[in-house]
């Protein structure tokens, strides 16, 4: 049970308890103990799990009849972190405060209504000072049915609303259409809550200019607060215009309780409250059925309505997804149902104003046609009135998808992802393109985090070519983010300090996080400092995806406000975070809440997949081709984006009027339902999808081509647009990565037009003949023109041989490669300007044998540089996570020279040799010269010390399929331990058993029956985990094993046999770490 300390306090039943805490550890496990008469008397509440994996820490109140969990939430009790704490304990409902924001409000059954002690309970772990302790009884509201009350009247051509004089609060709304009504507030509450506290203020009021003008003076706080009223159309509005605080009381959160802004008796007929719970259900109470609620409830959304009328209420509450309340209640003997506002929070944790509170109450009648009133009528009014999301317009014009660079591999280089942007654009005829970047800094994915600026990927280009990715992609409707992460830091990251970094371990991958403490970090500033450096150093950025955040109150708002500040745009992970602000959210699956869909519909892309509103795509393999979850199918995007994206984008467009589980009707005639062929779009008798295929006009306003595409073999009749009749003859081209290519003239039948296209082969029709695709440049920014042939053409490499047997092809998979097959050898140049004389570079290309045919890359600078390197055969797997590559046997050849005195032009070759077999061949792809300083070192045939690697692990390749916890590790001085020499390291560890890493056939050969003494340092955290070996690839066959225990420096000398396939690696077998460095073979003679 651990500790339980009672103090001498007063005996107290309804109480508020609060202090400072502050915790010498982060697992503490500290409540306060309330009502205390004895050991079976008692009432606990506080935090007794410091953290999940997740990082919510969980809050319980406890009984000696059982244990409820009442919050669980991302303010942990950090250890020398400061939190202040507030309980109320009134009747049987618990109210909790971290640092002066609710994180708990809760209902305890099995809480006895006995005055008893106060004090507090630490268990076993727990080491805490607590201090400024206060504890008081508190005066509970009586709340009693409202008298007869003067009222103020407000009017707009449409309603009238009776303001009651003695408080801010609404007597009743009259619709003047029909003469209908609905209530308000049918209680004499007279009370608010600042800062938690309940207060009664003197209240006079005025009626001037069209508006009900309230003052409420706090005498025991000298805070006087002006609150405004007035109706404009179907909407009134309560504004808290002025708080003026004249002496030292500060106003953090402000409230007014059980303020019933509008209220429908149970017994009305056809009376019910629509509730979203969070995104992700929705709970529908018809009033004559619902039971009383102990305490007031939380809501997302919500809509009240009786036969006539519904409202719905909008509001600048911080508090996320509990912005508002709802609470059925008794009265005079039957029970009415209410609905108002949470709390808001005046001031965060900088202690500076948020906004000024307000609140709208938003009246209708039957607008969607559906000849009846209920919850989806206050919802489009809602809609009309909703704030909308920064960034929401790109987003409806845009397909999503994700990139992924890790584990210093640097699969899709910044230069490489820019091509494959002009191969969207291409084969989806300019459509709209947001990429999130995952790993543009440090060594990819996940690594260094919260480095957002000043630390970018340089294996993928650094800032130089992202800068260059962000600038040159809204030239092809593209727009670029980034990933970052406020939640865990890594040790290498530079902004990885004792001052924002916790003790509490988050994930764990390439190394070990830690918890961020987000307060601290911003009340610093360094928050801020960093995102700023990231928008000044990468000026083009369109958004920020901001990952594993949790946070939903003030913390939330002021980094949402931060974002939209720079210009980005907000995606985030969890569904019910940032609810007015994200609008894309990558773990959608129980986002299933129509409510709030609904209203949101237009603005986020975050909901599980619907028969009619589609959505839901995965956020998996399926939504890109650059690497993310492997993800590499070009071919499965373009089908993703016909059949997923582009007619959710459509649908984006329109707002709802109905929807059910199955069915939605929209604006402008629009309707979508889900069938057994798949999903049904129409308006009226023009289809624009029918299960199987798509005939969308595009843009939803000018519709000035449509797109069409199939995903089987079928002629489909189609009506064109309205906007299209009259039109004589219409033009459709076919769409590819070389982009639009006329395939024929149509000519319209009675508006109608009959297509049999290719199956699953995009195609646009316009009104107008446009002409094919202009030529791409491919390779903006390289040295190297069209790297990764996606041209497909010779326009800037010149072939030699024989043309039958050189070509550029296309895999499976969409990915353009060069070819060079048959007998006889063949090559390719290209002669590269631009390079700086003294500088040292390295080329590489990716290369892949089928049978035995040797593969060549060269350079030549006129006599005075020859370099070429080779291999004859690709046997051996790549494991490259997060690649085109993995699972299949292309490996990188690389050459690094120093560029002569005297020359600034390089003849770069890609060459195939002489088959014996007809069948064989050689594939290369993305060619790369990247400014490198060389790692060398006198009497080594290899020598890398890992300071300045292109990318990748040096000479090092993965051995199997695993979680990729390899990386070139960083040095940060106090911080890590995991470097030797230098900056930089090769670092391993939680990988699988066996063999870990090996070294490259394509980047070191060993020849056969020949002498070599490999030399390296290295670091281990357990002896008798890691050994190096050497062997035959083609046998398995072990000729030496080496243990690496204790650090220390490694020498062997071994010969190899008579074979061309002889390798060194590095296997495993247990936990720990191993960092090598100054790796480097020697040829003995």
């Amino acid at each position: 049970m651990g500790t339980e300390i009672v103090v001498d306090s007063t005996e107290l039943l309804n109480s508020t308890v609060e202090f400072d805490l502050l915790p010498q550890n982060s697992d503490a496990e500290i409540g306060v103990l309330m009502r205390y008469v004895d050991k079976d008397n008692w009432i606990y509440i506080g935090c007794d799990k410091a953290s999940d994996n997740l990082g919510f820490a969980y809050w319980y109140a406890e009984t000696p009849n059982g244990k409820t969990e009442i919050a669980r939430d991302i303010s942990k009790l950090y250890a020398h972190h400061r939190r202040h704490i507030k309980v109320n304990c009134i009747e049987q409902e618990i109210t909790v405060y971290v640092d002066g924001e609710q994180i708990a409000h809760s209902y305890v059954p099995h809480l006895a209504l006995q005055p008893g002690k106060t004090g507090f309970r630490i268990k076993e772990k727990g080491d805490v000072e607590i201090s400024n302790v206060v504890c008081k009884a508190v005066q509970v509201p009586k709340i009693s049915p409202a008298n007869k009350k003067s009222s103020y009247t407000l009017s707009s051509a449409r309603m009238e609303v009776r303001m009651n004089k003695d408080f801010p609060s609404i007597k009743s709304y009259t619709w003047k259409e029909n003469g209908s009504t609905l209530n308000g507030q049918p209680f004499d509450v007279k009370h608010i809550l600042l800062n938690g506290d309940y207060y009664f203020p003197k209240v006079s009021s005025r009626q001037e200019q069209g508006k009900v003008i309230y003052t409420l003076k706090v005498k025991e706080t000298g805070v006087t607060i002006t609150v405004a009223c007035e109706v404009d159309d179907n909407i009134l509005k309560l504004a808290v215009t002025g708080i003026d605080e004249s002496g030292d009381f500060k106003v953090k959160t402000i409230a007014f309780p059980d303020h019933f802004l509008v209220s429908v008796p149970n017994d009305n007929e056809n009376a019910t409250l629509a509730v979203a719970n969070s995104v992700h259900s929705d709970s529908i109470y018809p009033l004559q059925e619902k039971a009383p609620d102990p305490v007031s409830r939380y809501a997302t959304l919500l809509m009240l309505n009786n036969q006539q009328l519904v409202a719905t209420l909008e509001s600048n509450s911080l508090y996320n997804i509990r912005q508002f309340l709802f609470r059925c209640v008794p009265f005079s003997g039957k029970q009415i149902t209410g609905i108002w506002g949470n709390e808001w929070i005046y001031r965060g944790h900088d202690g500076q104003i948020t906004e000024l509170p307000y609140i709208q109450v938003i009246l209708t009648d039957d607008c969607n046609g559906d000849n009846q009133i209920d919850w989806q009528d206050g919802a489009i009014a809602l809609q009309k009135v909703y704030p909308e999301p920064y960034g929401a317009e790109m987003l409806r014009n845009s397909y999503t998808t994700i990139t992924m660079n890790f584990a210093s591999c640097a699969q899709y280089p910044f230069l490489r992802q820019l091509d494959n942007i002009k191969k969207f654009y291409l084969a989806t005829d300019g459509f709209g393109q947001m990429l999130e970047l995952k790993g543009y800094q440090s060594e990819g994915h996940d690594s260094a985090h919260p480095d957002y600026g000043g630390n970018y990927n340089r294996r993928a280009g650094g800032l130089q070519e992202l800068n260059l990715l962000a600038q040159e992609a809204p030239k092809y409707h593209a727009h670029i983010g980034v990933h970052i992460n406020h939640s865990e830091s890594y040790p290498e990251a530079r902004a990885f300090n004792d001052q924002i970094i916790t003790d509490i371990p988050g994930w764990s991958w390439l190394d070990q996080a830690y918890f961020i403490n987000k307060e601290a970090d911003v009340l610093s500033g360094s928050f801020q400092a960093r995102l700023d450096q990231l928008k000044t150093e990468v000026p083009h950025l369109a958004f920020v995806y901001l990952d594993t955040y949790r946070e939903y109150r003030w913390l939330a708002y002021h980094t949402a406000k931060l974002f939209n500040q720079n210009g980005w745009s907000i995606w985030t992970e969890d569904a019910d975070v940032f609810d007015r602000e994200a609008i894309w959210i990558h773990h959608n699956p129980d986002a299933k809440s129509l409510i709030h869909r609904f209203v949101h519909h237009r603005f986020r892309d975050g909901y599980a997949t619907h028969p009619a509103l589609l959505g839901g795509y995965s956020r998996s393999t399926e939504i890109g081709f650059m690497g993310w979850q492997k993800g590499r199918d070009f071919y499965g995007v373009i089908r993703n984006f016909f059949m997923k994206q582009l007619p959710y984008r459509y649908l984006m467009h329109y707002s709802i009027k109905q929807l059910n589980a199955t069915r939605a009707i929209l604006e402008d005639g629009l309707e979508a339902y889900g069938d057994t062929e798949g999903t049904i779009i129409r308006r009226g008798d023009q289809f624009l999808m029918k299960g199987n295929a798509v005939f969308i006009p595009w843009d939803p306003q000018k519709e000035d081509k449509i797109y069409c595409y199939n995903t089987q073999q079928e002629t489909n009749t189609w009506l064109l647009p309205a906007s299209w009749n009259g039109i004589k003859e219409v033009y459709l081209y076919r769409l590819g990565s070389q982009g639009r290519e006329l395939v024929k003239t149509l000519v319209p039948n009675e508006g109608k037009i009959k297509l049999d296209l290719r199956p699953n082969t995009g195609y646009v029709l316009y009104k107008n003949a446009v002409g094919n695709s202009p030529e791409i440049e491919w390779s903006t920014g390289s040295l190297i023109k069209d790297t990764g042939f996606d041209s497909q053409s010779f326009n800037h490499w010149k072939p030699q041989g024989k043309e039958e047997n050189i070509s550029i092809k296309t895999t499976d998979y969409g990915q353009d490669i060069l070819s060079i097959s048959g007998l006889s050898e063949g090559s390719v140049s290209q002669e590269i300007e631009g390079l700086v004389p003294g500088k040292e570079y390295t080329a590489s290309v990716w290369v892949n044998v089928t049978g035995k045919k040797e593969a060549t890359l060269s350079i030549q600078a006129d006599d005075k540089l020859q370099q070429k390197t080779s291999i004859t055969e690709s046997k051996v797997m790549n494991y490259t996570d997060n690649t085109d590559r993995f699972r299949t046997t292309w490996q990188r050849m690389k050459i690094a020279f120093r560029m002569p005195e005297g020359e600034n032009r390089l003849l770069l070759s890609l060459a195939a040799g002489v088959s014996s077999n007809d069948s064989s061949s050689v594939a290369f792809d993305d060619v790369r010269l990247v400014e490198c300083p060389q790692s060398e070192k006198p009497g080594f045939i290899l020598f890398e010390d890992f300071e300045h690697v292109d990318e990748g692990w040096g000479p090092f390749i993965a051995s199997q399929p695993s979680a990729f916890t390899t990386h070139l590790s960083q040095r940060h001085s106090v911080y890590t331990d995991n470097t030797i020499d230098g900056d930089w390291s090769l670092t391993t560890w939680r990988e699988n058993n066996g063999e870990v890493y090996r070294t490259s056939p394509a980047m070191v050969q060993f020849a056969p029956e020949q002498k070599y003494e490999v030399v390296f340092d290295y670091k281990v955290d357990a002896n008798g985990v890691y050994k190096i070996v050497g062997k035959r690839h083609s046998s398995g066959e072990e000729t030496f094993s080496y243990e690496l225990n204790r650090p220390g420096k490694c020498h062997v000398c071994f010969t190899t046999p008579n074979c061309e396939d002889f390798y060194l690696a590095i296997e495993k077998n247990g936990n720990g770490m191993l960092v090598i460095d100054n790796f480097g073979i020697k040829k003995i003679e």
